[in-house]
């Protein structure tokens, strides 16, 4: 188990939640908000982000705003995919292997229809 200092962090989480303050504190400052209480978030199973750490990262990058102290409200889309050979819609656990089949024909080919999302989806603010 790897433990990570919200101080150093990956670069790729680090700067996503950088991003997302930056914007959530445009659009506070927009709204004359005095305090930004939660940041409504939907991110797809493939964006491979961790909600803990990200809350973490973001209540380090927060500090001294008018976000400091906003919790993060992090709604999951699991991957879905269609079969290329027959359209067939089913989930996929990408965790498990990258090799995916069709459930239904056994085909091997098909694309993805949801699990990489990734948006800010409201702003709760005072």
């Amino acid at each position: 188990m790897q433990v990570v200092d919200a101080k150093e962090g990956t670069i790729h989480e680090l700067s996503i939640t950088k991003d997302i303050l930056s914007t959530v504190l445009t659009v506070a400052e927009q709204n004359g908000a005095k305090r930004v209480v939660s940041i409504a978030l939907t991110i797809g199973a493939m964006r491979d982000i961790i909600p803990d750490l990200m809350q973490r990262y973001f209540n380090y990058v927060s500090a001294g705003t008018l976000a400091e102290g906003a919790e993060l409200k992090i709604k999951r889309i699991e991957v879905t995919m269609s079969c290329e050979q027959c359209s067939h819609v089913f989930g996929a656990d990408l965790t498990r292997s990258l090799e995916i089949s069709c459930p239904a024909c056994g085909g091997a080919r098909a694309n993805v229809l949801t699990g990489r999302e990734f948006r800010i989806e409201g702003v709760e603010v005072q």
